[in-house]
């Protein structure tokens, strides 16, 4: 039995459709290779992310105020570390053209562990315009590399 043109375009239609969920497709996750946190040890992790980032809530970015800020300091191995981790944030509310470089809300979206002593987390810095007629919030998202290190969880900030 031969197809019409109908049968032959609803078949290429199926066939691309397939093409598509094969390179596209949800595939399970990779897990990560190694061992993995503990429970209390993600817990304690997801305390310490929550201060870090709500700290940076409602405050300028670009200040010597809060380059100064010790709670802010603790979660960096190094002061070359801190200090490009905060040019970087700092640029990058510049450039979204945040008010005042202020973050008014800081969420962090998700974080996963890439084995037991890394994680990476995914936050989203939101404000309001610098122009005030433009009263839609903004906004940016960074995705910060976390390593434990001495039993500490701090920050590696990526090379400007």
């Amino acid at each position: 039995m031969k197809a019409g043109p109908r049968g032959t375009f609803l078949g290429s239609l199926l066939c691309a459709a397939l093409a598509g969920a094969a390179c596209f497709g949800g595939g399970a996750p990779v897990p990560a290779s190694g061992p993995m946190p503990s429970d209390k040890e993600i817990a304690a992790f997801s305390v310490r992310i929550e201060q870090f980032y709500k700290t940076l809530e409602g405050i300028p970015l670009d200040t010597l105020v809060t380059y100064q800020n010790p709670e802010l300091r603790d979660c960096f191995a190094t002061q070359a570390a801190f200090s490009d981790y905060f040019s970087a944030l700092a640029t990058a509310a510049r450039d979204a053209k945040f008010r005042d470089s202020v973050a008014r809300n800081v969420r962090i979206r998700e974080f996963h562990f890439d084995g037991a002593e890394s994680a990476l987390v995914e936050v989203e810095f939101r404000s309001v315009h610098q122009r005030r007629l433009r009263f839609w919030t903004i906004g940016f998202e960074r995705h910060d590399q976390w390593t434990l290190r001495d039993g500490v969880w701090q920050i590696v900030p990526a090379k400007l």
